[in-house]
């Protein structure tokens, strides 16, 4: 018997249309996540840059030594 009221509760609270405060709550949380989420890719994608640019600096660097001895 509790089994079934226990599925009985579980199908209102997943058939009643949530409250407004509640969709905003939900949807609060998904735009926290998503934010974090593309810091995430900002910092990779900005170290990628640094990354480039260190390479860049040094692949010029011995272009230049590489002329001056020939």
């Amino acid at each position: 018997m509790n089994h079934l009221k226990n599925v009985w509760t579980w199908l209102k609270t997943e058939l009643t249309m949530p409250t407004p405060e509640e969709l905003i709550a939900e949807e609060l949380v998904n735009a926290r996540r998503e934010k974090l989420r593309h810091q995430s890719s900002m910092e990779y994608q900005t170290a990628l840059v640094s990354y480039n640019v260190a390479r860049i600096k040094r692949l010029e660097a011995l272009t230049a030594k590489t002329e001056v001895v020939e």
